[in-house]
C-alpha cells in the first residue's frame, strides 16, 4: 500500500484531503492517507521520525510563514537529511528549503490545486500525488479554475462579479443602506455558509441590502490571483464611488499588516468597519466563559484586526463537534442581530443629514459631584466640548447655543440636574430635561435576559429601584441644546450602597444606570453618543472581557449605538478596553503640555546656596565662609523638608553633593503645565517646551538633541544628572548648571526654528547660533539630524493634532477613522503621532518582547540589589501589580520582571517573534535564589493578556517542581510549606500542591477594579484592616491551573502575609501616580493589605523605565514625594491648571484627594505636605477667589479632604489652620446651597 502523510495546523485542510479520498472511491483504494492535525507546540520525537520514514510522500500544509515553529524545523531537517520526498506549503517560505524530490513543475501544480481549492481540485491533487510519488497509475485532471471572488446570495444560481449586476438581481433601492461582509472563499467553495446566510437574512430583515463577498486576501500577477484592492474596487464600488455603507470583516489577523490592503485603500473606501469572528470553542464554553475567547483568539481575531481601524468585534458563530470529531459552525442568532443593528445605526449615521442627527455628549463624572464634571485624564474636557459644539454648528448640526466660555458652560450644566444630589433641588428635578417613567423602565426591564433581571433585583431591588428616582420617575441628568443632549454618566453604584464595596465587587450597575442609556437610545433616540475623555465606567461594567453576550452590561448599555470616544493616546490598555467592550471608535488625543519642573520657592534658594558652596570649595581661603554657609544650607534643607530624604553625611561636601543631585533630579523631572484641548496643537511657549521634552530621548534612530549637546562639552548626559555637583572641566559650571545651559540651548534651537516658520530651510538659521561652532565634525551630523527631525517630523505631526476634531466629525458622519498606534510620545515615541486616530495596541502574544525582557532583567536585578543593601539578605517573596495598559505600552517589561525574579525566561518563535513558551534559567546562570513572586493582575490584564496569564502560571508550576535546595528556590520552599499545612487540614496532596502554587490573583470573573478607591471615597472605613478586607474581597480570586477566578481569600492572605516587597513600575512620565486613584487602589491597596497581614510596612519599590537608557529604582515614598514636589505644589503646574478654569480646579482637587488616599494606604504624606496643600490650594486668597469663581465645588472638596485627614489623625494641623479650614468649609457649604436654590428657582 502506498502512503501519503498530511501534516497541517488547519482543520479545513484535513477535511479537504479526507473528503477527496472518500469521494475518489476505489480509484485511490491503494493509497493510505495518513492525516495529522497539530499545533505550533507539537514536540518532535522518535515516533514522528518513524511515521515520516514509513511514508512515500509528505505534504505539510501550514498556516504561517516559513518554518515558524520547532516542529517544522525539526521535520524539515530530518526529511532533508534522509532524502524523504516532501513539500511544505506556507504563505512565505523566505530562504527556507521547503521541498525535496519535487520538480518545480510538480511543486507549482500541487500549490495550484490547493490554491484553486474545492472538492474536485483536492481529489485531483490526491490523484496527482498518488501518480507522481506513489507509483500508482491513475489519471488526474489539471486544476479547475474556480472563482477567486464573488458576491454570494443563497437565492441566486451563481455568484456575481460586480455591484451593478448584484444590485439588479437583488432589486436594490438607492435609499436602502448596503451592508457588506467579506468571508473566506473556501467557505463558499465547500458550502460552509451557515453563519453567512444568517447574517445575510438578518440584514434583509432589517430592511437593508446585504452584499456577501467571498474572496482571498492575498493575490497578485505572480500567482494569477486578483489583488485584494482590485477585488474591492470591483465589488464595493460603482464607478469611482463606494457602493456600500458599512463593511463587516470576518478575516482574522490584519488586512493591512499582512499585505492584503493598505490603510490608504480603507481610507479611500471611507466606510466604518465592524469585525465579526468565529469562535473555535463551542457555545456552552463561550456562554460560561468570563473572558469570552481563548488567548490565541484574542490575538488574531481581536487585537490584530484593530490595526485596520475596526470599531468593534462581535462573535457570529461557535464551533460545535459532531460524534465523529468533525466540526460545524453554529450561528449565534442574537449576536448576529446585535451586529447587524450596529451596522444599521452606523449606516444611518452616514446617510442622515447633520441637521437631523441627535448627538448625546456624555461627560464622565467621578466622583459624582459638581466638582468633577468632565473628569478625564490630561484634557480640558469642558473647553474641548465647547469647541466641538462650535464645530458642529458650523457643519450644520442643530446646536441652539455655544457657551461663551467654560464658566458659562458649567453654569448652564449645573443649572440643570446633575449627579450631585447634595445640590439637586425640587425645582431642578421638576424642570429636568430628561426623565423616564417607572412604567417605561419596567417595560424595558422585562425585555432583559432573565439572569440580568434576577441580578438587578438581587442587587438593587425591584425595578425601577430607588437610585435617582424622584416623584415616580428616574431622572436623566443633563441639558438639551438643540439636537444635542449634554449629560453626565451616572454613578456606577458603589456610592449608593457602600456595603457592596465589601461584599459585592461584581454587583450590577443600578437600575438607573441602565435606564440612562436606554433613555438616550430608545426614548430620546440619539443617533450617536460621544464619551468625553479617559475614562468612564461603561467599559468596566461586569461581563465578558471580549465576545460579549446580551447578558454583559457594557453590551446592554451600549446597545446598537455608535460610540465615539476621544481617548488619551498614552493610556493604551484602557483605550483598547473601551474599544472592545463599549464598541468605541477611539479618537486619540495628545498628552497635556509638558516641560521640566525647575526649581522654585525654598528649593530655588537652596540650589543657589549649594552652587555657591561648591564654587567656594574651589577657593582654599574660603574656610570661614564655608562654615557660615553650612548652617544656612541646613536651615534651607529644613525649610524644604528634605532632611530625611537626604540625611547629612559626616563629610559636608559629600552631603552637599547628595543634595545637589537630589535637587537636580527634581529640576529635570517632566511635569505638566496645563491641559490639552481637543484638536488644539501646542503653540507658543508650550510648543517650545514640548519640543525640548520630545527631543530629550532618541526617537528611533534619530539622535537625542539634549544628549548631543551634552557631548558637545565632552560629557555624557546621564553622568551630568548622576554627578550634578561636579564642576565640569573647561566650563566652570557644575553638571546641574550645565544641564540648565543645555536645556536653554535646546530651547534656542526651537526658537530659531519657530522664527523660520518650522520650514525645512529654517534649519540653516540654527547654525547661526554662535555656540554651534563648538560642535565637532563628529557631532555636527547628529546635531543636524536632530534639528531637522523637529521640522520634518515632530512639528508636522503636532500640527496634525487638528485631526482630533476632524476625525471626531468624520465619526459623526459615520465614516472610517484611520487607525494609529498608541503609547507615550515623550518616551521616544514621536512616531506614535499624530493623534486623532482610532488607536490600536500590540499583538499580545509577543509579550514580552526581547527588548522588554532585557529591561525586565535590569529591573529585577535592581530590586534585589536595593533590598540586599537595605536588609542585608535576598528577598524571599515579592508582590507585583500587573496592568495591561503598562505592559501593552512597554511591550511586557513587568511580565519579564516577574519571570526573571523567579529564574525563568521567555522563548520566542524565530520568525513571528511571538512567545511560544518559558524555560528555566539554571541556578548556575542565575547566580542567586529564585524569588517567590505573586502577581495581582487587573481585570483588563486577565481579559486582554490571557496568554501571559498562562505563561506566568506555567512558570510558577515549573519552578515549584524543581528539585532544588529550598533556600535557593523560595517558590518551592513556600509551596512545600503551605501544601503541607493544607494536607494536614484534610486537603488531598494533589489539590494542596495546586492551591499552594497559585501566584496570580485578580478580580472576580467579569469584574474590574480593586475596591480601595471606592471605599476611601465613600469614607466607609476605619483602619488599614478595613482596606485589607476590601482588597482581598476584590483581588483574592485565583487564576491559573484549575482556577478561573475562584475566590481563595485565605490563600491570597497567605501570599500577602509573606510579601517583603511590593512593586509597581512606571514606564512614562506623562501621568502622575498622584493624579489618578487607580494607582493607589491597586498598589496602595496592596501595601495596605500587606501592612495589615504582616503587621509591618513592606519595602515598596518603583522601577522607572520612562527612559529606557536610564532605568531607575526608587522607593514608593521617594516616587510619590518626587511627584508632589515636582508637580503638585510647583507654581508652574498650578499656574498651568489655572489657565483651564473649571477643569483645572477640578484636577487640582483630585490631586489632593488622591494624595490623601495614598496616605491612607501607604503612609506617604507628612504634615508639611498637607500644610502646603492647605496654604497653596485652599487658604491662599487669590486661589480662593479664583476657585470660587470657576469651581467652588472643587474648593469645597479640597477643604473637605484636608479636614478628613485631620479628623483621622493623619495630619496634625495647627489649631489656627484647622479653624480657618473649618470656617471656609462652612462658608462654602452655605454659599453653594444658596446658589443651588437660586439656580433651581431661576430656571
Amino acid at each position: 500500500m502506498a502512503k501519503i502523510l498530511l501534516i497541517t495546523n488547519m482543520e479545513g485542510s484535513v477535511r479537504a484531503f479526507q473528503g477527496a479520498k472518500e469521494s475518489a472511491g476505489d480509484v485511490l483504494a491503494a493509497v493510505v492517507l495518513d492525516v495529522a492535525q497539530i499545533g505550533n507546540e507539537e514536540p518532535w520525537n522518535e515516533a514522528w521520525s518513524q511515521r515520516i520514514a514509513a511514508t512515500d510522500f509528505v505534504v505539510i500544509h501550514w498556516m504561517g510563514t516559513g518554518l515558524s515553529c520547532d516542529f517544522l524545523q525539526a521535520a524539515s531537517k530530518y526529511m532533508l537529511a534522509r532524502r524523504i520526498r516532501h513539500q511544505i506549503m506556507v504563505s512565505d517560505g523566505g530562504d527556507d528549503v521547503l521541498e525535496y524530490g519535487v520538480t518545480p513543475e510538480n511543486k507549482r501544480l500541487l500549490e495550484d490545486y490547493v490554491q484553486q481549492d474545492g472538492q474536485q481540485n483536492f481529489q485531483n491533487a490526491l490523484r496527482f500525488l498518488a501518480s507522481a510519488y506513489c507509483g500508482i497509475a491513475v489519471e488526474y485532471a489539471s486544476p479547475m479554475k474556480m472563482p477567486w471572488y464573488g458576491i454570494y446570495h443563497p437565492d441566486a444560481a451563481d455568484c456575481f462579479r460586480d455591484a451593478a449586476s448584484y444590485f439588479a438581481f437583488f432589486g436594490h433601492r438607492a435609499e436602502q443602506p448596503v451592508v457588506a461582509m467579506i468571508f473566506w472563499r473556501s467557505d463558499w467553495l465547500w458550502g460552509n455558509l451557515a453563519y453567512q446566510k444568517a447574517v445575510l437574512r438578518e440584514i434583509e430583515r432589517q430592511k437593508m441590502t446585504p452584499m456577501m463577498v467571498f474572496t482571498a486576501t492575498r493575490g497578485g500577477a505572480e500567482n494569477g490571483i486578483p489583488s485584494f484592492p482590485d477585488i474591492i474596487k470591483k465589488v464595493f464600488y460603482q464607478g469611482d464611488r463606494p457602493a456600500i455603507d458599512v463593511l463587516i470583516n470576518t478575516f482574522v489577523f490584519s488586512l493591512t499588516t499582512t499585505g492584503g490592503l493598505t490603510v490608504e485603500h480603507l481610507k479611500e473606501m471611507g466606510v466604518v468597519i465592524l469585525q465579526a469572528y468565529n469562535l473555535y470553542r463551542d457555545y456552552n464554553w463561550w456562554k460560561e466563559s468570563c473572558v469570552g475567547l481563548t488567548g490565541n483568539e484574542v490575538s488574531y481575531a481581536v487585537a490584530m484586526p484593530e490595526f485596520d481601524g475596526v470599531i468593534h468585534a462581535v462573535p457570529v458563530s461557535t464551533q460545535e463537534e459532531r460524534d465523529d470529531k468533525t466540526h460545524w459552525r453554529r450561528p449565534m442568532e442574537r449576536r448576529i442581530v446585535r451586529l447587524v443593528e450596529k451596522a444599521r445605526k452606523w449606516a444611518r449615521l452616514k446617510r442622515k443629514k447633520n441637521e437631523e442627527k441627535k448627538v448625546a455628549i456624555v461627560f464622565h463624572n467621578y466622583p459624582p459631584t459638581n466638582s468633577s464634571i468632565g473628569s478625564a485624564s490630561q484634557i480640558d474636557s469642558i473647553e474641548s466640548v465647547r469647541r466641538l459644539l462650535a464645530r458642529m454648528k458650523e457643519d450644520g448640526y442643530r446646536v441652539a447655543e455655544i457657551p461663551a466660555d467654560t464658566k458659562v458652560f458649567i453654569d448652564s450644566l449645573t443649572a440643570h440636574a446633575t449627579n450631585d444630589r447634595a445640590y439637586l433641588s425640587e425645582a431642578l428635578v421638576k424642570q429636568a430635561d430628561g426623565k423616564l417613567s417607572a412604567e417605561s423602565y419596567q417595560a424595558y426591564f422585562a425585555g432583559l435576559p432573565g439572569r440580568v433581571r434576577r441580578q438587578l433585583i438581587h442587587d438593587w431591588g425591584e425595578p425601577p429601584g430607588e437610585v435617582f428616582r424622584y416623584q415616580g420617575e428616574l431622572l436623566i441628568p443633563g441639558m438639551l441644546n438643540g439636537n444635542v443632549y449634554i449629560t453626565v454618566q451616572p454613578p456606577r453604584g458603589f456610592g449608593e450602597d457602600p456595603a457592596k464595596i465589601y461584599h459585592s465587587p461584581d454587583c450590577s450597575p443600578t437600575h438607573h444606570y441602565l435606564a440612562f442609556y436606554h433613555w438616550l437610545q430608545e426614548v430620546w433616540q440619539a443617533d450617536v453618543m460621544i464619551h468625553v475623555g479617559t475614562h468612564g465606567s461603561l467599559e468596566w461594567l461586569p461581563g465578558k472581557g471580549v465576545a460579549m453576550s446580551d447578558g454583559c452590561y457594557p453590551d446592554i448599555c451600549t446597545g446598537n449605538m455608535p460610540n465615539l470616544y476621544p481617548y488619551w493616546i498614552t493610556d493604551v490598555g484602557e483605550g483598547i478596553q473601551a474599544k472592545r467592550r463599549s464598541a468605541a471608535c477611539l479618537i486619540s488625543y495628545l498628552t497635556a503640555p509638558m516641560t521640566t519642573a525647575g526649581a522654585y520657592d525654598e528649593m530655588e534658594d537652596l540650589e543657589k546656596l549649594l552652587e555657591e558652596y561648591i564654587q567656594f570649595t574651589q577657593d582654599d581661603e574660603a574656610g570661614l565662609a564655608l562654615l557660615t554657609m553650612e548652617e544656612m544650607i541646613r536651615e534651607k534643607v529644613r525649610a524644604c523638608h528634605m532632611e530625611e530624604e537626604v540625611p547629612e553625611d559626616e563629610d559636608f561636601r559629600v552631603y552637599v553633593g547628595n543634595l545637589h543631585v537630589f535637587v537636580t533630579d527634581l529640576k529635570n523631572m517632566q511635569m505638566h503645565t496645563g491641559l490639552h484641548i481637543l484638536g488644539d496643537p501646542p503653540a507658543g511657549d508650550e510648543l517650545l517646551a514640548f519640543l525640548v521634552e520630545l527631543t530629550k530621548q532618541e526617537n528611533g534612530r534619530t539622535p537625542s538633541l539634549t544628549k548631543t549637546l551634552a557631548a558637545m562639552y565632552d560629557e555624557e548626559y546621564y553622568a551630568l544628572l548622576a554627578h550634578s555637583d561636579r564642576i565640569v572641566a573647561g566650563v566652570g559650571l557644575t553638571g546641574g548648571m550645565l544641564l540648565d545651559d543645555i536645556q536653554g540651548k535646546c530651547r534656542e534651537v526651537a526658537e530659531k526654528l519657530r522664527e523660520g516658520g518650522f520650514q525645512p530651510e529654517a534649519v540653516e538659521r540654527v547654525w547661526d547660533l554662535p555656540w554651534t561652532k563648538q560642535l565637532t565634525e563628529e557631532l555636527r551630523p547628529a546635531f543636524g539630524e536632530a534639528v531637522r527631525y523637529i521640522v520634518t517630523d515632530i512639528v508636522p505631526r503636532l500640527t496634525l493634532t487638528t485631526l482630533e476634531i476632524d476625525n471626531l466629525m468624520r465619526g459623526l458622519d459615520g465614516a472610517y477613522v484611520e487607525p494609529g498606534p498608541s503609547g507615550a510620545p515623550t518616551s521616544g515615541g514621536v512616531d506614535l503621532l499624530p493623534t486623532g486616530r482610532n488607536f490600536y495596541s500590540i499583538d499580545p502574544q509577543k509579550l514580552p518582547t526581547e527588548a522588554a525582557w532585557k529591561i525586565g532583567q535590569q529591573m529585577g536585578d535592581d530590586v534585589i540589589a536595593r533590598f540586599i543593601k537595605e536588609e542585608g539578605r535576598y528577598p524571599e517573596s515579592v508582590g507585583i501589580i500587573l496592568w495591561a495598559t503598562t505592559n501593552l505600552r512597554n511591550h511586557g517589561q513587568c511580565v519579564a520582571e516577574f519571570l526573571y525574579l523567579m529564574g525563568m525566561r521567555p522563548v520566542w518563535d524565530r520568525s513571528s517573534k511571538r512567545v511560544r513558551g518559558v524555560e528555566i534559567l539554571p541556578l548556575s546562570e542565575l547566580k542567586r535564589p529564585r524569588v517567590d513572586v505573586t502577581g495581582r493582575i487587573s481585570g483588563l490584564f486577565r481579559d486582554s493578556l490571557p496568554v501571559s496569564v498562562d505563561w506566568l502560571n506555567e512558570a510558577v508550576k515549573e519552578v515549584a517542581a524543581l528539585e532544588e535546595d529550598p533556600e535557593m528556590n523560595f517558590i518551592r520552599k513556600h509551596v512545600m510549606e503551605e501544601a503541607a499545612e493544607l494536607e494536614a487540614e484534610g486537603t488531598s496532596a494533589e489539590e494542596a500542591w495546586q492551591q499552594a502554587s497559585y501566584r496570580i490573583f485578580g478580580d472576580p470573573p467579569g469584574a474590574h477594579g480593586a475596591g480601595v478607591g471606592n471605599v476611601l471615597d465613600a469614607k466607609n472605613w476605619e483602619n488599614v484592616d478595613d482596606l485589607r478586607d476590601v482588597y482581598v474581597r476584590w483581588g483574592g480570586h485565583a487564576y491559573g491551573d484549575g482556577a478561573a477566578g475562584t475566590y481563595f481569600p485565605r490563600l491570597f492572605k497567605k501570599r500577602l502575609s509573606k510579601m517583603e516587597i511590593t512593586l509597581q513600575n512606571v514606564d512614562q512620565r506623562e501621568s502622575s501616580m498622584l493624579a489618578s486613584d487607580d494607582y493607589n487602589s491597586y498598589r496602595g491597596g496592596l501595601v495596605a493589605a500587606v501592612r495589615s497581614e504582616r503587621g509591618v510596612m513592606p519595602k515598596n519599590y518603583v522601577s522607572d523605565t520612562s527612559d529606557r537608557q536610564n532605568v531607575k529604582i526608587r522607593s514608593l515614598d521617594e516616587e510619590l514625594k518626587r511627584w508632589y514636589r515636582g508637580e503638585a505644589i510647583n507654581p508652574k503646574y498650578i499656574a498651568g491648571m489655572k489657565k483651564h478654569g473649571y477643569k483645572g480646579a477640578s484636577d487640582l482637587a483630585n490631586y489632593v484627594a488622591v494624595s490623601f488616599q495614598w496616605d491612607a494606604t501607604s503612609e506617604v504624606m507628612e504634615d508639611w505636605m498637607y500644610e502646603a496643600y492647605a496654604e497653596k490650594y485652599a487658604l491662599d486668597k487669590d486661589m480662593q477667589a479664583w476657585m470660587k469663581k470657576v469651581n467652588p465645588w472643587a474648593l469645597q472638596r479640597i477643604v473637605g479632604v484636608l479636614l478628613e485627614a485631620e479628623k483621622r489623625r493623619m495630619w496634625q494641623a495647627s489649631e489656627d489652620m484647622k479653624a480657618e479650614l473649618q470656617a471656609l468649609y462652612l462658608s462654602l457649604e452655605g454659599e453653594l446651597e444658596a446658589q443651588a436654590d437660586q439656580v433651581g428657582g431661576a430656571k
